[in-house]
């Protein structure tokens, strides 16, 4: 199953701040698709970006375990993997990222937010300006030269917040467009529910038990961010409306959400950090 690529801009009129409900909705079943995939860890990551790469329209996408040195504002990324980037351009990243005697621009704002030890997602505009990005000499030689430009990185805290994070880029091409804030907006909300995933495989979570709902529970979850009465859910999915209040109740208690309108609001308006706070 691929996820449906969305648009570039907000085509749809919006009430405060929420994606449209198409992207909920994809949002929902790429992460259910995810849940269900009985792989080890690396195979549900992997399957989890090539979905969002789709989503989002990116050509390549990297995720590293970083670490972070803030006296010198360069996050150091260990554990990479990553698809769809030549080896050309994966050499690019690593030797710009981690051995380059001029550091990307983008090293030292991404540190700084890694700092406040919360999840963000940023598009490279956001973090460097077109103008120095163009125009850096570690930029044009191991990015451009490379055929990579525009990126989208999302970073989530690990173990205490500021030191360790779990860091996902999506990239694209010399000549495309840039990622549009409704692309930022679904990566962030998508990532905001996977702690499991960005968590797992640590030896401090081992033990972390794979969170999952049930394929009938996706298929409720997908009608509820739909907006849809539960007469209406169980009529289309010719069950009981008991049985839909049911899988409601789980539905809610997995996403710790108190009622419908807190579990749209959880996947059309993310968990509150994907937009700056004024």
């Amino acid at each position: 199953m691929k996820a449906a690529p969305v648009g570039e801009g907000n085509s749809i009129q919006q009430q405060d701040g929420m994606i449209p409900i198409e992207d909920a909705v994809a949002i929902a079943r790429l992460l259910g698709e995810v849940a269900g995939h009985d792989g080890d860890v690396n195979a549900r990551k992997r399957l989890l970006m090539r979905r969002l790469k789709e989503l989002t329209g990116a050509d390549g996408w990297l995720w590293s375990m970083t670490f972070c040195d803030h006296s010198k504002e360069q996050p150091m990324s260990v554990g990479v993997i990553h698809e769809d980037l030549t080896q050309s351009q994966f050499d690019g990243w690593v030797e710009a990222s981690q051995t380059c005697k001029l550091p990307p621009p983008e090293d030292a704002p991404l540190t700084v937010e890694m700092a406040k030890g919360r999840h963000y997602t940023r598009t490279r505009d956001q973090l460097v300006s077109d103008d120095d990005w163009y125009n850096h000499p570690t930029v044009k030689k191991y990015r451009l030269d490379r055929g990579i430009d525009d990126f989208l990185y999302s970073i989530y805290p690990l173990l205490g917040g500021v030191e360790m994070c779990s860091a996902i880029g999506l990239y694209r091409h010399v000549g495309r467009e840039k990622f549009s804030d409704r692309r930022r907006r679904i990566t962030h909300i998508v990532l905001s529910n996977v702690d499991w995933l960005h968590f797992a495989g640590l030896p401090e979570h081992r033990d972390n038990a794979v969170p999952q709902l049930t394929p009938t529970q996706r298929v409720v979850l997908v009608h509820l961010l739909d907006g849809r009465r539960r007469p209406d859910i169980a009529e289309a999915m010719s069950i009981s409306e008991n049985t839909v209040r049911d899988h409601v109740r789980s539905i809610l208690r997995f996403y710790d959400a108190k009622d419908q309108l807190e579990l749209v609001c959880k996947f059309r308006a993310g968990n509150g950090m994907d937009v700056e706070q004024e």
